[in-house]
């Protein structure tokens, strides 16, 4: 019950905004007894219920808040009427049925104790029965050849004037009708009997039934559901629902919608699963997806690794500053298998300080040189859309249910620590053993992805930290031959005179083969650079001779191991003799 009680906790702190449209959310925080619904027609009223005109809503407008009680919220293909805002097939008297069950309870609620001087209006235009007439009149809708709509499904909302500017306006926006339905709606509960509330642990009437709708690209799964009470029952565990969990009315109303709320304005999906990072007092963390990046949106470019480590320690800090020590954060994933089931497929509860630290230590070992962007860490996006895309067009495409299952592996690892996992780090450095498949940009990033990959990997496995610029000391054989291989491909591009000359090299022709046998094939490239090395100036010449041989210098003199597969490390070996730029004090290497 974690993440419903944490539901609870985020409504309660942020009750003062249900019912209300704030600027840049995307939907607000529905009340108690209401969802959100998609208007397409808006009708206005005046005082008496007298029609007086009717418009179609905008399709990108946003959704409104509806009253809406427990069956009606969860309607599927049996009928049950909203209690205000409904489809024409409702509001119309066409159908009968429908019509009654409206009808019915717009009635109720108008003649209870929480009634609002809007409603007696609505009934009575509703009872008049010229909806159809009037929106054919207003060539909103057309008429079947039975008389019917065309459209049953289109929404109906109301505005009523002429009630004094206090009560003038749209019925989705009024907070007291909001709050005569909440109280009509507890009353409405009353001869319930109590029972405990596993949310909450108090005595209240229970949930019967409980939204759905949570994740909107999912909209008829429910995270909480009981409907298996004939076949194999509960699954021969309980002989009913209330023996499994019992939820309160008023705990299920805030948990599910303080979640729509949440998941409709701060979380990203991928491959169809839904992920979701929170403070449940409001107030803002980053996105458990992404980079840290600055408090304030702000990113300059990190041209060395001390920069880098200088903007890590700020953004930090702007965090911290804003979101104390104690305070919770609520990291979790929904996706659905059916469409009728939600399920939580990861939950965690940090501290905010743990949090922001694992997201630091994450960006600090896991990152790289990435061109003229500066040392960045790649996102998860980016890490598992080169490890597991294929490669079409230039780009890398990937399955949705592979896309949705690594995403959350990776942010798993992430938030718990846990070391970087070793198949997708093997995944992206055979990606980038054959650059020559990607074009352009692409090639650079799955490059830059795969080198901040292994550094990852290296320093979670065996406490490696390597650096992100040439070492020329390193006497390690895979990086060495990287290096080697980088030159051999800067040979090639060197000797030609102009970009239509250019043409992929045989350093990257022959990659994958050098990885696998790296002293054979550099042999035969070595074979194949001569009329190059001709093509090139003598001062770039000796330039790349030189470096080749000192390279060639720190290889064993002997031993059997030079032509074994390279290991992963051959990626940073090249990635940094590409980068290289020399001192400008030598001339001769200035040249180059």
């Amino acid at each position: 019950m974690g993440l419903l009680q944490k539901a609870v906790e985020t409504y309660d702190a942020m009750a003062s905004r249900a019912g209300i449209v704030h600027e840049g959310e995307k939907e607000p925080l529905a009340p108690i007894s209401h969802i959100m619904a998609r208007a397409h027609v808006e009708i206005t009223l005046n005082q008496d219920g007298w029609f007086i005109s009717a418009q179609a809503v905008d399709k990108e407008a946003p959704k409104i808040i509806i009253p809406a009680t427990e069956e009606s919220a969860g309607r599927t293909s049996a009928p049950c009427a909203h209690p205000l805002c409904d489809q024409l097939g409702y509001v119309s008297p066409y159908n009968e049925k429908k019509h009654t069950l409206y009808v019915d309870a717009l009635s109720n609620w108008a003649n209870s104790e929480s009634t609002h001087p809007k409603l007696q209006p609505i009934l009575a235009y509703v009872r008049n029965g010229t909806i159809l007439t009037d929106l054919l009149n207003a060539q909103l809708i057309q008429l079947t050849p039975e008389g019917g709509p065309s459209d049953e499904k289109l929404m109906v909302c109301w505005v009523v004037n002429g009630l004094g500017e206090r009560l003038n306006g749209p019925c989705w926006t009024d907070r007291a009708l909001m709050d005569a339905f909440i109280g009509y709606s507890r009353r409405e509960r009353t001869a319930m009997p109590p029972a405990l509330c596993m949310v909450s642990g108090t005595m209240e009437a229970p949930a019967g039934q409980h939204p759905k709708g949570i994740v909107p690209i999912n909209g008829n799964a429910k995270l909480i559901s009981a409907n298996d009470s004939s076949g194999f029952t509960y699954r021969g565990r309980f002989d009913d629902a209330a023996q499994a969990a019992t939820v309160g009315y008023a705990a299920s109303q805030k948990a599910h919608s303080a979640l729509r709320w949440l998941v409709a304005n701060q979380s990203v999906s991928f491959g169809g699963r839904t992920f979701l990072c929170w403070n449940p007092q409001g107030i803002q963390v980053p996105k458990v997806t992404g980079p840290m990046g600055r408090r304030n949106g702000s990113a300059q470019r990190a041209a060395n690794p001390s920069q880098y480590q200088t903007q890590l320690r700020e953004a930090l800090s702007g965090w911290k500053e804003d979101l104390p020590q104690s305070a919770d954060v609520v990291i979790t994933a929904f996706d659905a298998a059916t469409t009728g089931r939600l399920a939580v497929t990861y939950y965690n509860e940090l501290l905010a300080s743990d949090f922001l630290d694992r997201l630091h230590d994450w960006e600090a070992s896991c990152c790289w040189e990435n061109g003229h962007y500066g040392i960045q860490s790649p996102s998860l996006f980016q890490i598992v859309s080169w490890a597991f895309g294929t490669p079409r067009n230039g780009k890398a495409e990937l399955d949705d249910r592979i896309l949705s299952q690594q995403m959350q592996r990776l942010m798993a690892c992430r938030v718990d620590k846990a070391p970087f996992p070793p198949d997708v780090e093997r995944a992206l450095v055979e990606k980038a053993s054959h650059l020559l498949l990607y074009e352009g940009e692409n090639r650079q990033k799955l490059l830059f992805t795969a080198c901040a990959a292994v550094r990852k990997y290296h320093y979670d496995h065996f406490k490696e930290e390597w650096d992100m610029a040439l070492d020329k000391n390193c006497s390690d054989r895979s990086y060495l031959f990287g290096r080697l291989l980088a030159i051999t491909d800067a040979v090639e591009n060197s000797a030609y005179n102009t970009s239509e000359d250019r043409r992929e090299t045989n350093a990257l022709r022959m990659q994958k083969a050098f990885a696998l046998r790296p002293m054979s094939t550099w042999r035969l490239l070595e074979e194949k650079l001569e009329p190059y090395y001709k093509q090139l100036n003598p001062r770039l010449r000796q330039y790349y001779r030189k470096m080749t041989q000192e390279i060639a210098d720190k290889l064993p003199a002997s031993g059997g191991n030079l032509n074994q597969k390279l290991d992963d490390i051959y990626l940073l070996g090249y990635y940094h003799q590409r980068a290289y730029r020399p001192e400008k004090s030598d001339n001769q290497e200035t040249e180059e």
